[in-house]
């Protein structure tokens, strides 16, 4: 028997909270599930298209939290010296095929590619001076990448300047390269990027002309994994997506013009006290600027007049949360199969201590083979790093 459609319209009037299962968020088991910060209209976005879909719910909060931050960059702005802007530069990290980054991609962009008229998208770039061409017709551009790498591979290209370019913009609207045979002039480009990328790729794909420069720091990642549940997905109805098409016109009818957003005095001690003891390394860079910018963002998703206490809160939960996974999925650049494995292994084992079998499943050793894991292994219980718990039966750190 067909069941008839989910209107959340009705769902909303009635007062009811709609969300997903709680075997489906995980937020007590596991230590790196995104946090249940969850609302407003990218929330019933997500909502609705994951009772359709096998896409991680978080995956497409924040695809259409992207898609937001490059519609409201030129005009929506915190009332600050730094005066940040919503744009982000995300991407989604998970297995091949398995956990639907493209599919988050791609129904989130086109949900606003069909939405909005004006939406400024480009599924490619090859070249700083393709990138002003596209920009000379949009001043808010969002750039996607169904595969992350062939960007990485367009910013090696020999000459190119790409990189560089696409690095100032995240937080300046200027950029200028002006050579013998080339000029490359950029005025008021609101630049957003959303990519997708395996797990394995993204730690391994890096070279120094990225870290040096500090790109690594200025993504925002986002790992998640999706699980089997509609063998025939069916398509989201006609009500459900009108309702959602009229809750992006709502977000963006409330802040038509420039908007500066201010903050409460309660939000401001609680991202002071944040601030302050907010950890100094490397994985923690910019996390500050990211918070200023989620602010915004999470602020207007929920139509608020101001960045009160609540939307503070929910963005350090989300800062705390990227600066683990950052731990955890940073370019490693050791030498070797088996350094790298070793590396893997202490991160993994730093979150929590775990069984064999599971410790080989977070891993995949069924693709880096067992030799290199017992190597690594054995190489690490020489050196006291990690020790075997007889009572748990499982791994930790020393």
């Amino acid at each position: 028997m067909n069941q008839p459609p989910f209107d959340l319209g009705a769902a909303l009037k009635d007062d009811k909270v709609l969300r997903l299962p709680d075997r489906l968020m995980k937020h007590d088991q596991d230590p790196l599930a995104f946090p249940d910060i969850i609302a407003g209209a990218a929330g019933d976005f997500s909502d609705i298209y994951c009772t359709v879909l096998e896409v991680p719910p978080h995956f497409m909060y924040i695809s259409y939290l992207t898609c937001l931050g490059s519609v409201l960059g030129p005009r929506v702005t915190l009332n600050s010296e730094l005066r940040p802007s919503p744009r982000t530069y995300v991407i989604l990290l998970g297995e091949s095929a398995d956990d639907r980054k493209s599919t988050a991609l791609s129904k989130t962009t086109a949900f606003f590619r069909d939405t909005l008229t004006d939406f400024g998208i480009c599924w490619g770039i090859g070249s700083a001076e393709g990138l002003q061409r596209l920009m000379e017709k949009n001043e808010s551009l969002l750039l996607c990448f169904d595969e992350f790498k062939q960007f990485i591979s367009k910013c090696r290209i020999d000459g190119s300047v790409l990189l560089p370019c696409v690095n100032t913009l995240f937080e300046a609207t200027r950029y200028e390269n002006v050579t013998s045979k080339s000029e490359i002039r950029l005025e008021r480009a609101f630049l957003s990027l959303l990519g997708a990328s395996t797990i394995q790729t993204y730690e391994r794909c890096w070279d120094a002309s990225f870290t040096d420069i500090g790109f690594n720091n200025r993504l925002f990642i986002v790992p998640g994994g999706g699980e089997k549940r509609f063998s025939f997905p069916q398509r989201v109805s006609f009500n459900d997506l009108a309702w959602l098409k009229k809750r992006l016109g709502d977000v963006l009818g409330h802040y038509a013009g420039e908007v500066d957003l201010d903050i409460t005095d309660e939000g401001r001690e609680i991202y002071h006290n944040w601030y302050m003891n907010l950890e100094r390394s490397i994985h923690a860079k910019r996390l500050d600027t990211y918070a200023l910018r989620f602010m915004i963002l999470l602020a207007v998703n929920e139509l608020k007049d101001e960045i009160d206490a609540a939307t503070v809160s929910k963005v350090c939960k989300l800062m705390d949360w990227q600066l683990q996974v950052r731990k955890l999925h940073d370019p490693i650049d050791a030498d070797g199969q088996t350094a790298k494995m070793e590396e893997r292994i202490r991160r993994i084992l730093k979150l929590e201590s775990l069984s064999e079998h599971d410790l080989k499943k977070k891993l995949h050793t069924e693709r880096t083979g067992i030799w290199v894991y017992t190597m690594a292994m054995r190489n690490l219980q020489q050196a006291r790093e990690i020790r075997w718990n007889k009572v748990s039966k499982t791994w930790g750190i020393t």
